[in-house]
């Protein structure tokens, strides 16, 4: 590839990205609309299996709009660094024993990758993987022109 069609390329993302994102942001606000029209419409709202609601609503040419709330889900755990862990202890008194058990975490230690490869040798490389979380690779763009937003 030539480097002017790189830089049309380039160009050309560019443009695209831009317009998905104010795209996204536009829908992301209407779908706001959406459900906060659907809180005002309890009477309306059918429950659901798991202990939610849903309330569908018609659009122009029969389309529609399905606004679905879960039931509320239990945490699978709680630490004594969050900031409801006190409110928690204080309230379940002398009971927090028989409502939580405590679990052993094993955190890796700083510079993780340096002391394994210290102390295992060949083997940390094994290790290291299973310890990994996969990467993840992004494109981003910068534009010297500003955006302008999505009427």
């Amino acid at each position: 590839m030539t480097d002017q069609k790189l830089r049309t390329l380039i160009a050309q993302a560019i443009r695209l990205d831009r317009g998905i994102s104010q795209a996204e942001d536009k829908l992301k606000g209407l779908k706001a609309q959406i459900a906060a029209e659907a809180e005002t419409r309890p009477d309306e709202q059918i429950a659901t299996e798991g202990g939610g609601t849903s309330i569908t609503f018609e659009g122009a040419g029969g389309c529609i709009a399905r606004v679905t709330r879960t039931a509320a889900a239990l945490k699978s755990a709680v630490s004594p660094t969050d900031k409801k862990f006190a409110k928690i202890k204080e309230l379940t008194g002398t009971q927090f024993p028989w409502l939580f058990q405590t679990a052993v975490v094993h955190t890796l230690v700083p510079d993780f990758r340096k002391t394994a490869a210290n102390l295992m040798g060949d083997d940390a490389k094994k290790l290291i993987k299973l310890c990994e979380n996969p990467g993840k690779t992004t494109v981003s763009f910068e534009t010297k022109e500003v955006a302008t937003a999505a009427a």
